[in-house]
């Protein structure tokens, strides 16, 4: 990169204020902010190690830059695109059916009284029947999402990264030759070129970033790894009893000779002036529960964990450049058929 400062005379350029050698009066040196000044012969005669006659006899061929180290202060806007995914768990409910079996205990009480001279009559049996019953539970399981399932949700960030990058400021200075009997050195007139900026590459710093501003997650469809479900217990609704005619009777409880049918026959009705036939229900005794088919129902999402951000790649902005400042004292380099060396002449920052 290259760049050209246009320095106008009297301000603050390649050097400060006036600098002055301590040296004796041949050897004596200035330079000016404007490119200005004195350089003694001694100088040039120690930077190329050359005896008074070499010295005499190159003068007029001597040419004289200055330099300077600079730099420059670089901001870049930068911005980052992120993607956050998160896990999530989720319930499902489901409800179950069944059925349960059942028995009852019955007895019956037959009681009969003949008006023929055959006295009262009294008959028991025990009994027992079938019933069924339906019933339903509900339960729920929790299962947690798979990869297929993460939730995501895009954000950028902005921020800005710090750089610098280092070149110089040189600049050509015309020079005429100080003669009193034998030349003593040069009197320096200004700089004869803009003074230009040549730069390096960039070096950046790491960038800094704010946080992420995201929008709204968003989700696949539901892929869950479920546990069994965990039921509550069956509500069951009252058993449902098959009629009388199907229990299972036992003996009847009744004396040697004596029939139950006896109170019971038609032919006897004439003979019977009170009749009692009274079945009573005893205890109920639980069978087996028979499960039922299950309804899942909805899935309804739970807790989210887990969270992380994927940061995308980097996009960089414009580039802000700061001031070219001076890093360091200016120099003189006095040049003589193509080669060129630093004298002692320096300056300091600017």
């Amino acid at each position: 990169m290259h760049r050209i400062i246009k320095i106008a005379a009297g301000t603050a350029g390649l050097a400060t204020a006036a600098l002055m050698a301590t040296a004796t009066a041949g050897n004596a040196a200035t330079l000016n902010t404007d490119g200005s000044g004195f350089v003694g012969k001694g100088e040039v005669q120690s930077a190329f190690g050359w005896n008074n006659k070499a010295a005499q006899d190159n003068q007029s061929k001597v040419t004289f830059t200055a330099e300077q180290p600079t730099s420059q202060a670089l901001t870049q806007a930068v911005s980052q695109t992120g993607v956050e995914h998160n896990f999530q768990l989720g319930v499902q409910s489901a409800t179950q059916s069944a059925t349960q079996a059942g028995t009852q205990v019955v007895g019956q009480d037959l009681t009969c009284e003949f008006n023929n001279g055959n006295g009262t009559k009294v008959f028991h049996r025990d009994g027992v029947r079938d019933g069924e019953r339906a019933g339903e539970r509900t339960g729920t399981r929790e299962g947690q999402r798979t990869v297929a399932r993460i939730g995501e949700r895009v954000g950028t960030r902005t921020g800005e990264q710090a750089g610098k990058q280092v070149g110089k400021v040189a600049s050509a200075i015309d020079a005429k030759d100080k003669v009193t009997g034998q030349y003593t050195g040069w009197y320096l007139k200004g700089f004869t070129t803009s003074v230009s900026s040549t730069v390096g590459s960039p070096v950046w710093d790491a960038p800094q970033f704010g946080d992420y501003q995201f929008g709204e997650r968003t989700y696949g469809g539901w892929d869950f790894t479920f546990g069994g479900f965990v039921y509550r217990d069956y509500n069951f609704g009252t058993y449902s009893w098959e009629d009388v005619s199907g229990v299972e009777w036992g003996e009847w409880d009744a004396d040697s000779g004596e029939n139950p049918a006896d109170c019971l026959r038609s032919q006897n009705a004439d003979h019977i002036t009170q009749i009692s036939n009274v079945i009573t229900e005893g205890d109920v005794t639980d069978g087996a529960i028979k499960d039922g088919d299950v309804t899942v129902g909805s899935t309804e999402a739970g807790a989210e964990f887990g969270e992380y951000v994927v940061n995308g790649g980097i996009e960089y902005g414009k580039i802000t450049e700061g001031a070219v400042t001076n890093d360091g004292a200016a120099k003189v380099f006095a040049t003589f058929g193509g080669v060129t060396k630093p004298l002692t002449i320096t300056a300091p920052l600017v």
